[in-house]
């Protein structure tokens, strides 16, 4: 039998797997699957190669939707339960059955589980942890797993989620409960930070024991690669300060890892439909300051927010921080420390801890040697100097512009079938 190389033909096969073999071909199928090639991007499966942390490392991902179908009204949402859209549903052993053919065909190596909610969500809790105990204590698959939580969980299922879980992911969609109520007027956010704080509990746990001698067990991870939140950034008035001084919060408390954003898209026939569509740089604006807030060393206080309390969306963040402190600019790259050089735009983590290292042994003489450690000298020159000769005259020029990203001029209104967050 050939195997089919390319994308749609996989997602075909991985559709046609999920019907027993006594349901038969797709006419035949039960009605709540034969209906799953016709959600577009909401058809239930997923494959995505996706980046291990902070490495270079890749891993393939089989991304599946138990289901679509969801009794909440959320305004901002595709699956909202007043919109007109063909409905499918996965049993636990139906995605159990087509993950393990996808993995055993070497198109994916983990997996994500995310689901609408359709009832009560204990009973959705309990089909997910069921496709988990299939997977680790029945087949044995000791590999990644990342599940999306569901709020007002019972504590027990929280728990139970957690311990057979690689990473656990909760949707908090906005920083605060009255923006909340706004765009899904059905869900609290005490709940769901209540819900948050028991896994992470159980994160944070893990990563003690561990650090106290704990073997790690990949049947049973608890959670240890960190949990994830997301936050829909443009549907509501909050402000980029006001999101990330959540995520702050969050992230002093252990046991999140990172944070994912997701610019607003208006969603054809939803309340939010005439909305204006965020700009995809506000939400890079805020990945690039989650990185310098977990990875560069920065500060809330180091983070430059314009009147209205957002992101300049003209600037890195990284460079905007640069410009509105001129006096910590100029370093010397012969005798800057670590932790200074990864404030200058165009040098990250590693590249610093080259020049630390290389300059032990070797004499830094131009800009020809710091391109060779990995500086983006186009960017670093103006903020750095060798044996305290400036590189640069200007420290940042940029082309000037008919407008700017945040402006309006020109801008077709589109409405979409699908939000960027759905497998997020």
């Amino acid at each position: 039998m050939r195997v089919p190389t390319d994308l749609d033909s996989r997602l075909k096969v991985l559709m046609d797997l999920a019907v027993d073999d006594h349901d038969g071909p797709l006419e035949r199928r039960p009605p709540r699957l034969r209906h799953m090639g016709e959600g577009g991007a909401l058809r239930p499966f997923n494959l995505r190669d996706v980046r291990i942390g902070s490495s270079n490392a890749h891993t393939s991902l089989l991304r599946v939707l138990m289901t679509n179908a969801c009794s909440f009204n959320c305004h901002y949402c595709p699956m909202r339960r007043d919109r007109e859209m063909p409905r499918t549903l996965l049993k636990p052993g139906e995605l159990v059955r087509v993950f393990l053919a996808a993995h055993r065909r070497g198109w994916c190596e983990g997996l994500f589980v995310t689901t609408g909610i359709p009832g009560r969500p204990a009973k959705v809790m309990d089909d997910l942890i069921q496709v988990l105990e299939l997977l680790r204590l029945k087949h044995g698959f000791r590999g990644y797993i990342h599940v999306k939580a569901v709020p007002g969980s019972e504590q027990a299922q929280l728990e139970h989620l957690t311990q057979l879980a690689s990473r656990v992911s909760l949707n908090l969609e906005t920083p605060c409960g009255q923006t909340l109520a706004q765009i899904a007027p059905e869900k609290s956010f005490d709940t769901s930070l209540a819900s948050l704080e028991h896994i992470r509990s159980r994160v944070r746990r893990e990563w003690d024991e561990q650090a106290e001698g704990k073997p790690r067990d990949a049947l049973r991870p608890n959670g240890a690669a960190g949990m994830t939140m997301q936050f829909i950034v443009g549907a509501t008035p909050d402000s980029d300060r006001a999101i990330l001084g959540r995520v702050t919060e969050l992230y002093a408390r252990r046991g999140v890892h990172h944070t994912h954003f997701s610019a607003f898209r208006p969603i054809r026939d939803t309340p939010l439909e005439a909305a204006p569509e965020t700009p995809v740089v506000r939400e890079r604006r805020l990945y690039q300051t989650d990185y310098l807030l977990r990875r560069y060393g920065f500060a809330p206080g180091d983070v430059v927010f314009d009147a209205e309390g957002n992101l300049p969306l003209g600037l890195d963040p990284k460079v905007a921080s640069a410009l509105t402190h001129p006096e910590r600019f100029p370093v010397d790259v012969r005798t800057a420390s670590r932790e200074e050089l990864v404030r200058v735009p165009g040098i990250g983590p590693a590249t610093a801890r080259r020049i630390v290292a290389e300059r032990s042994g070797t004499v830094l003489r131009d800009l020809g040697d710091l391109r060779r450690l990995g500086v983006v000298t186009t960017r670093a020159a103006g903020f750095l100097t060798i044996a305290g000769r400036r590189c640069a005259d200007v420290r940042w020029a940029e082309q000037m512009k008919f407008w700017g990203p945040d402006e309006d001029v020109g801008r077709y209104h589109a409405v979409y079938e699908v939000s960027p967050g759905t497998f997020r």
